[in-house]
């Protein structure tokens, strides 16, 4: 055909699946099986083999409404072929509704088909399965939880997909690809609380009446984190579909696998499983806030045989009796919020909760958020504090000092004072004047007295210099002129200062080799009078 541009090659993505190319939006789809026509609508998602979109009738006029969803991918491709035969045989709607009835129960996760076919679009040859729509996938809802689900939901979850499992196996059929991004909330009114399991592309067909046998080319089939030990043989079987639902429910809980680190070697994920199932009591007792009952439902697991069918009343039993306990029933619905925080909240509330007070204990415990109490209330609630004496401010600050909720630790710190280094020692016959204070203050009535005392000092430059005579011990330079002597001098205080009867003192003055007698003088500096530790010149 002239002008027409040349196609390019299909891509190419995991084990030789061909990935196709984008449909155009609007493209029809003409199904003669069900002689039915769909048009293609925006993209929702890709898989690990083709592309999902979504469709409606083209009859229907309104080009917002898409209530289809059709799974594409090129004829090649092998997952959507298999998954096609395994649709064509066991999800017929009256099959699924007798089961429904059998069991007794208002609604089974196990999906429906619309179309199925081939379709040709520029030159590509695509095979195409058309199902419901449905909502949100548990995978993404776990995420936004924060990787932790109630343990009421686990267990809802749980029973949900223990009763598809139980179809599908009544059908011959394993799953062998159980996980939280194939299980799909429903979106029609009144199916909002009901999870469906797609995603039947590993769905193998089980022979009874045949051993089991591993099998090395299909070993460790399926998301790796979840593959039964059975399919790390490469054997898939019913037991194996109840161990993948109980790791996925271990996971929900406590919101990391044991073996999760090890992902990209599947041989040590399968050593790990295995010792992980010799002792379950022993390795899930390890996490605080996994309930007994999914303790007991991998201990059944680990009790049956590789070939066994399992007996579902009594799975069923363990999964209803621990929500029994909790006030929850099956059908309640489902509550994807955040567990940690949920339990951080409640602990929070509980530290303020009187033990004594067992109404708020006993809320605490059934689920339900009291009002929380401050720990002034709380303080005022033990104390009679009618008579009691006012604080003081001082007491005040320090009663509310602390106030973490971490221990208090007394530590003992010896404080060591620093040893002085050695000083030099004072001349003979020399007085150190730093030691000196400044006279008594005179009075009117009394003369003035010039007293000279020794006052010491922490400072370690010098020593102090009183009577003691002799050389120190530690001794080093001088640090003061050799040409300084004492000399005994007699002076008369002022006139104006001395009493009726004059009294002469002595007094010890510094001065220089060269002694000389003091004048009597009316200035100041006839004084000897020390003022402000500094000796008047000279």
């Amino acid at each position: 055909m002239a002008g027409r541009a040349k196609k390019a090659a299909p891509k190419k993505k995991g084990a030789g699946y061909k990935m196709p190319d984008p449909i155009p939006l609007g493209e029809v789809i003409k199904d003669t099986l069900f002689k039915k026509e769909w048009r293609i609508g925006p993209s929702i998602g890709v898989g690990g083999f083709g592309e999902i979109y979504s469709a409606c009738d083209n009859t229907s006029k309104s080009k917002a409404d898409y209530p289809y969803a059709i799974k594409i991918e090129p004829s090649e491709n092998g997952p959507l072929f298999v998954e096609n035969n395994f649709y064509i045989r066991n999800a017929n709607k009256d099959d699924i509704a007798q089961f429904i009835k059998s069991k007794k129960l208002s609604s089974l996760g196990m999906p429906l088909y619309f179309g199925r076919g081939t379709h040709e679009c520029k030159g590509v040859t695509y095979r195409y399965l058309v199902l419901e729509k449905y909502g949100k996938d548990v995978w993404s809802l776990f995420n936004n939880a924060g990787k932790s689900f109630l343990p009421t939901t686990v267990f809802q979850l749980g029973i949900q997909m223990l009763d598809v499992l139980e179809y599908i196996h009544s059908r011959g059929y394993v799953h062998a690809d159980i996980k939280g991004a194939n299980m799909l909330l429903g979106l029609k009114k009144g199916s909002e609380n009901q999870v469906y399991l797609v995603d039947f592309g590993l769905a193998t067909r089980v022979r009874e009446d045949q051993p089991f046998t591993p099998n090395p080319k299909c070993a460790h089939n399926g998301t790796i984190e979840y593959t039964s030990r059975d399919a790390h043989l490469g054997e898939p079987t019913m037991r194996g579909d109840l161990e993948i639902l109980g790791y996925n429910m271990l996971h929900w809980l406590i919101g990391e696998l044991p073996w999760e680190k090890s992902l990209k070697t599947p041989q040590t994920v399968q050593i790990l499983k295995e010792n992980f199932m010799k002792d379950v009591r022993k390795n899930v007792s390890k996490y605080s806030n996994v309930p007994e009952a999914l303790i007991k439902f991998l201990e059944y697991i680990n009790s049956m045989k590789p070939k066994d069918v399992p007996d579902y009343a009594k799975c069923r039993k363990i999964l209803e009796d621990y929500l029994k306990k909790q006030g929850v029933k099956s059908s309640t619905k489902l509550d994807f919020s955040n567990s940690k925080k949920l339990s951080k909240t409640k602990a929070n509330i509980s530290e303020d909760v009187e033990v004594s007070d067992n109404e708020t204990v006993k809320e605490v415990q059934n689920g339900d958020v009291p009002k929380k109490r401050s720990r002034k209330a709380k303080v005022t609630s033990e104390v009679d504090t009618e008579n009691r004496q006012p604080e003081t401010q001082k007491e005040t600050k320090k009663s509310n000092k602390r106030k973490s909720s971490e221990p208090i630790v007394v530590v003992n710190v010896k404080k060591t004072r620093l040893k002085p280094s050695a000083t030099p020692p004072a001349k003979k016959n020399h007085t150190n004047i730093a030691t000196q204070t400044s006279i008594e203050k005179p009075t009117r009535r009394s003369p003035r007295v010039q007293t000279s005392r020794h006052v010491s000092f922490d400072s370690p430059i010098s020593e102090i210099v009183g009577d003691k005579t002799g050389d120190s011990i530690n001794s080093s330079g001088d640090i003061f002129d050799d040409s300084f002597t004492i000399k005994e001098v007699k002076v008369k205080p002022r006139k104006k200062l001395l009493s009726k009867k004059e009294e002469e003192i002595t007094v010890e003055r510094v001065v220089k080799k060269k002694v000389r007698s003091v004048k009597k003088l009316k200035s100041w500096k006839d004084s000897a009078t020390i003022v402000n530790g500094r000796s008047p010149p000279t």
